[in-house]
């Protein structure tokens, strides 16, 4: 196995256990909204932090936004009820993809 492909395993990793704490948050009674924002903002902070704990190019934090975008827009036909026309938020994200 390669770095990369064991690094996108070790994400999907913590990513599945990061969705475990939320699903036992909701379990306990707490909204849907509330975690999604207490995880974005998780993601947010912990992101910035790694970006300057790495060599990496400023410029990466656009690559992230950019990376966050396609996983939103993935989860988001995902979730989607298959009974129903898409609208809400679906839509605005696909107003403001055609609007980059």
């Amino acid at each position: 196995m390669s770095d990369d492909e064991s690094a996108k395993t070790l994400s999907v990793q913590i990513a599945n256990q990061i969705v475990n704490v939320a699903n036992a948050r909701l379990e306990d009674g707490a909204e849907a909204a509330q975690i999604a924002a207490g995880l974005r903002h998780a993601a947010a902070n912990f992101s910035a932090f790694a970006l300057y704990q790495s060599e990496a190019d400023p410029n990466d934090a656009q690559r992230a936004v950019e990376e966050f975008i396609q996983f939103f827009e993935y989860y988001l036909e995902r979730h989607a009820p298959t009974d129903k026309p898409q609208g809400g938020l679906y839509q605005l994200v696909e107003e403001a993809k055609n609007e980059i």
